[in-house]
This record gives structure tokens, sequence and C-alpha cells, in this order.
């Protein structure tokens, strides 16, 4: 038996985890790299479930029972670094007393904290916010979680499949799936037989059903995001009010990340951020942190969240973040055809669970979903394990030739996911050459280029919508050293 699943994303990726360790066979079909889409382009927050208390009480409590699954089987991907949730002198205080109630009919933990104390160990908070609460919020290390899945997966003999689309539904006489079409630049086009099909590319799901007859609607909701130089706080900061825009900062390694909007699109791929964009979603930001327009701003980057509900409109700040398992026989689609819509990062693993059960139901396979309890594999040593004789090739991110070498084959694309090479506030300038170098005996000089021109321009989209203060004058000197003295 064979389940193909498209989408090499958290809950793709989490479907096909629970899958193979239930001994079924998985090949995972991705368009383009893990974290093509809403997994890699988030804010990297392990719900608490404090933010959806009031008025989404079951995604609150799934995200609660998650955030504490999540840091049991994939410590070092989790850093847990606490929560606050802080209100500000322009909220509705009525709000904050029924989000303590809330709070605690969920049973999520709330512990109202000293603005004295908090103000010692988050000094760039606001001098005038109302009252705070610490909630046990923490931080995904989003990529490197995916790649501990596909390992997984992988060790398993599951095949994850990256660049490579879905183009054909086979459809057998009985009206169940029988195979897939799938193609790729590497390997043309190929037929592969399945037993089942699962749809988790997130906002590219309904597009995805179109190919076996059974469409549904999503609300895709796009949300920009601002990266900070510096990281501004050791725990996560949340704004005590109905969620909105411009409510959330989270810290990530050497970096903080603000954010986000929402704003309503037909595009599953999130369309670059436009300058008056990042210029409005920053000064959302100074009734929390005062000084927070003075911050030095690396880059802006957009995502789209795959929203869903049934029979509902509305605004997507009121839409559930649940997620629903849809089984397609019980529409218009084929039998052995199920989709998974919806949910928050932090769920990944529930929404699997759920969707692989129905897969196993089908497929008359009784094995129980282990992932609960089944920590995952670890992907990389630790940094501080390298060789003292290691040069750093990246300085930002301290990112050797031994960390390069663990990913033979890789572009330089997806060493910066799986390295954080040139995340770091020169964007690559300095370094974009130095790691491409260690890639001439594997490719053409001509491939290399082609990798590092599209690396630049990456990079240089998000830099160009926050071009103020020191993040212009740094660009200008990047674009000049790139230019006249690398000669690009």
């Amino acid at each position: 038996m064979r389940v193909v699943v498209v989408g090499a994303g958290a809950t793709g990726l989490g479907v096909a985890w629970d899958l193979v360790l239930r001994g079924i066979e998985v090949m995972v079909v991705e368009q383009g790299d893990i974290a093509h889409g809403t997994s890699g382009r988030f804010h990297g927050l392990l719900h608490s479930g404090a933010r959806y208390a009031v008025r989404d009480a079951k995604a609150a409590i799934e995200c609660f029972h998650e955030n504490g699954v999540l840091r049991k089987i994939a410590q070092g991907s989790i850093e847990p670094t606490g929560g606050y949730f802080v209100e500000p002198r322009s909220a509705d205080p009525a709000y904050g007393d029924q989000w303590q109630a809330a709070m605690a009919g969920l049973g999520i933990p709330a512990q109202e904290v000293s603005l004295g104390e908090l103000a010692t160990k988050i000094p760039e908070l606001a001098r005038d916010l109302r009252r705070a609460f610490q909630v046990p919020d923490g931080v995904i290390n989003g990529f490197e979680l995916l790649f501990r899945l596909r390992l997984g997966i992988e060790r398993h003999g599951g095949e994850v499949r990256l660049n490579t689309r879905l183009s054909r539904v086979q459809i057998g006489p009985s009206g169940a799936v029988v195979g897939v079409d799938i193609e790729s630049r590497e390997r043309g086009r190929e037929g592969v037989a399945c037993d089942a099909l699962v749809n988790a590319a997130g906002p590219f799901a309904g597009r995805v059903a179109e190919l076996y007859g059974d469409p549904f609607s999503m609300r895709l909701s796009r949300g920009i995001m601002l990266v900070f130089a510096e990281r501004k706080a050791d725990a996560v900061v949340n704004r005590l009010a109905p969620p909105g825009d411009g409510d959330i900062l989270v810290p990530h390694h050497r970096i903080s990340i603000w954010g986000t909007t929402d704003e309503a699109t037909a595009d599953p791929e999130a369309s670059p951020p436009s300058l008056d964009e990042a210029h409005r979603l920053l000064g959302l930001g100074r009734d929390l942190f005062s000084g927070m327009e003075k911050w030095r701003v690396l880059r802006a980057f957009a995502g789209v969240r795959p929203l869903y509900q049934a029979h509902a409109g509305g605004e997507g700040r009121y839409l559930t973040r649940d997620f629903t398992v849809l089984n397609h026989s019980q529409g218009q689609g084929p039998e052995g055809v199920i989709s998974i819509v919806g949910g928050k990062w932090v769920t990944y693993r529930l929404m699997a669970e759920q969707a692989a059960d129905q897969v196993a139901h089908y497929l008359h396979v009784f094995a129980r979903s282990t992932t609960k309890d089944t920590v995952l594999p670890s992907t990389l040593p630790a940094k501080s394990s390298k060789p003292a004789s290691a040069v750093n090739l990246c300085e930002c991110e301290e990112v050797s030739l031994e960390d390069l070498n663990r990913f033979p084959g890789a572009t330089l694309s997806q060493l910066r996911t799986r390295t954080w090479f040139s995340m770091g506030p020169c964007q690559g300038t300095f370094c974009m050459h130095r790691v491409a170098a260690t890639r001439l005996e594997q490719e053409e000089v001509e491939v290399i280029d082609d990798q590092v021109n599209a690396l630049r321009a990456e990079r240089d989209r998000g830099m160009t919508a926050a071009l103020w203060g020191d993040n212009a004058r740094e660009w200008a000197l990047n674009r000049a050293i790139v230019h006249q003295v690398l000669a690009e």
C-alpha cells in the first residue's frame, strides 16, 4: 500500500511521518522546497492557546495541548522562552478581564506579573502598560523541525520529492484513486500508483482539489512580518487585546520577528510586502515598545494563512484557527482522497494524526498513531561540537564549512534554510561568494552563478520592503560591495 501526500510543509510531513510509523509506504510530493509555503513564512510562535482563548476555545485548547507535546518530542527545535500578554493603556480593560476568565475556564496558565519586574527583564517595553500576564508560549525553529520530520520519513523508507508538481489524479473504474501523475525538471513526467491521496497543500489545497473534481473554497489571508536585527526580548510578547494587526514579537536566535497583518488575498503565493505596509506595521508597535520605530529593521516578508470554515463568511481575524479533515468520498470526489485544511503550525501533529487516522481506516490498517510519544530524530549535532579549528564562512550566523558539508548537493537557497547562512545582518553580502566557492566541485560555474543571482534577488526583495534608516544605508552599501567589489 502506498499513500501520496501533497505538500512538504508541517502538515504534509506530519501526515507522512505518522503514516510511516504505522508501516504504510509514503511518497511526499512538493512543488518547491521544504516549507515552500506557509510553514516557512510565519513568526515562529509556539502558541500557548492564549491568543484564541476568548473567541476560539477549541483552537486554544488544541494549541495548549500540542504545545506540551512538541516540547517533549521536538526538544532542540523548541525554545521554551515563555511569553507575556501585556495590556497597553490604549486597550479596553474589559477585554483583559474577559481574557482572564476565559483562560481560567480553559485551564491555560496565566500568571499576573509585576510590571516593574517585567521591565527589568524586557527593558524595551513601554513604561505606561496597565498589566501583564505570563503564559507558556515558546518559539519553534520551523525549518529544523521540518528537516527532522523528513529525516524520520526517509529513515522509515518513505520518499520526499522536492521541486515536483502534481499534475493529474488517476481515478479507477470503481471511483477510487489509483495513482497520480507528477512532473519535475529532473525526472520529467511519471505516473505513480497509490492507494490513497492526502491533500496537505496549505494555501494551494483548493487548486489541488480541482484535480480530483471536488474543489472547495478557502479564505486565504496574507500577513506581513518585520525582522529586526537584534533580539529585543528573551520571551514572546503579545498584546492583550482582541487579535489584530501588529501584536506579537517573537525572539529568534539573534533577531526578533514582529507581526502580523491580515489581508484577504486570492493568490496562494505571498506577494512581497510594500514599503507602506512595512511602515504601517512598524507604527503599530509604539504602544507596546515606545522605541520600536528606531529599531533597526533587516527585512520584511509575507506569508499566506490557509483558513477554512464551511459555510462561513466574515473577516479573517474572526474565522476559526481550528482545522478540518475533508473526506472527498462524502462529497463529489473519489474514494481514498482526503484534504486537511486550516489549523496552526503548533497543531500540525494533531492535524496529521487525525488525517492519518482516516487514511489508515480506509486502507484497513489498524495500527494507531504513535507520534505523540515518538521523539523526532536529530538532524545535526550542536554547533558547539564543531572542531575548534572550524572557520566560519558566515560570521553573522556562525556557519562553517563543516556545517555546509552536512548538506551535499544542496543549492545555495537550500543551504540558507538548512544552516541560516545569509540570514544575518549583512544578508549574505560577504558570505555568499565564500559559500558558493564550496560548491564548485559539485556544480558548473554557470549553475552556481544562477544560484547566487537567485539568492541575491530573494535577500534583496526582503530588504527593499524596509528601506529606511540604517537598513536603507546598509542596502546601499551592500549593493556597492556586490557590484563594485565583487563584480556581480
